[in-house]
């Protein structure tokens, strides 16, 4: 229970990301963003567009790291064998 607790308090203060909240808060954000004062907005939207370009490759990376794990447990599995 205390690594649940230890979690969520890491997540309030900035040092975890709750990924399951992620796409909420890109939402939230977007509406800030489109809110905001016209001279304000291509800032913010050019901003917006580079933060999504690298979360784009954050999920190709933990995506090339999850098919080599699945490889590396296949070929451990089948040499177990």
């Amino acid at each position: 229970m205390d690594d649940i607790a230890d979690y969520l308090e890491q997540t309030r203060q900035g040092l975890m990301i709750d990924m399951t909240s992620l796409p909420n808060r890109i939402i939230r954000i977007q509406g800030h963003v489109q809110s905001a004062p016209r001279e304000d907005r291509l800032r913010l939207t050019e901003f917006m567009n580079q933060m999504m370009q690298a979360l784009n490759a954050l999920s190709d990376e933990v995506q090339k790291q999850h098919d080599i794990l699945h490889q590396t447990i296949r070929n451990i599995e089948g040499g177990a064998r």
